[in-house]
């Protein structure tokens, strides 16, 4: 906001010593040029693909989020994590959303560490590392006597495309890199956002998600070994093909120059084998969150 002071306080210079006519018109023209100002605080210039710029940005924060147990639950659990971000040159470490929160732009910055690896007009790659926490049975009492979802190292490819300022097509290919039965999954996911005010930006999102069988099996399946022995549960074995689908909004607003208040809602949809799987107690959920984080300083 000093930025803007000084704007002020010299148009009120050359208001004193220009004529009234062309005063008014230098006020009308600032009046017109300060929300714009007030936008470029919000949306930092993303930097070049191919800059140098020993810069970084960084974001730091927590959220509380309340949503399913796990996908196909009818437990629900509320907890507090972390918000982190960090963007340097053209890698980005980003954890509980906090990627997000490090420009008010269309990328919607994949969690764990990322990369951006080619990009020509309004098409880029990124390519990245996450870690899958899997699954516990003691996540929900339906999944006490399955085997547990082993921790896994996910690789993860994903293709971007700008419609515009506005609208984005992203599609995100993630793959268990340890052999640890997390499986593939592809999500395909078309993202619209825009200003509602100069320090308040709204995004829509909606998608679907693909899982291949070993991906389904280790989280929507019920192995014959366990069926009727460690599990009341019948054995069920799902094949690879369409998981979910998604919406969700988002709401991001600047409470100051630097503190970011952030929340949103979603609503999913089992599909397919994921649904019809004796997991799937609740197959369509919603989940929220709520945050606060300080971003700081290109």
């Amino acid at each position: 906001m000093d930025r803007l002071d000084t704007v002020e306080r010299l148009i009120m210079v050359r208001m004193k010593r220009l004529p009234f006519k062309t005063s008014a018109r230098w006020a009308w023209a600032m009046a017109l040029a300060l929300p714009v100002s007030s936008m470029a605080q919000l949306r930092l210039p993303p930097p070049s693909p191919d800059s140098n710029d020993g810069g970084f940005t960084w974001s730091l924060g927590t959220s509380v989020n309340n949503g399913p147990s796990y996908a196909g639950s009818a437990e629900r659990s509320t907890g507090v994590r972390p918000v982190i971000g960090l963007e340097v040159g053209r890698f980005t470490l980003s954890s509980g959303g906090g990627g997000s929160l490090l420009d008010f732009d269309i990328d919607a910055r994949d969690s764990g560490l990322t990369a951006r690896l080619f990009q020509l007009d309004n098409f880029r790659l990124s390519g990245g590392l996450r870690l899958d926490g899997g699954r516990k049975g003691a996540d929900d009492p339906i999944l006490r006597g399955l085997p547990d979802v082993e921790r896994t190292l996910r690789g993860r490819l994903s293709a971007i495309y700008d419609f515009n300022k506005h609208a984005s097509l992203r599609s995100t290919l993630s793959q268990d890199l340890l052999g640890k039965q997390g499986g593939a999954t592809l999500q395909t996911l078309a993202r619209y956002e825009f200003l509602i005010s100069p320090r308040t930006e709204v995004g829509f999102a909606l998608g679907f998600t693909l899982a291949d069988a070993t991906y389904m099996r280790s989280y929507m399946g019920v192995p014959a070994s366990a069926a009727g022995t460690t599990t009341a549960l019948p054995a069920y074995q799902p094949s690879g093909g369409m998981h979910s689908t998604h919406l969700g909004l988002e709401v991001k607003t600047l409470v100051s120059d630097r503190w970011v208040l952030f929340g949103g809602v979603g609503y999913s949809q089992l599909r397919g084998d994921a649904r019809r799987s004796p997991l799937a107690v609740k197959p369509d959920s919603y989940s929220v969150s709520l945050g606060l984080a300080y971003r700081c300083c290109r």
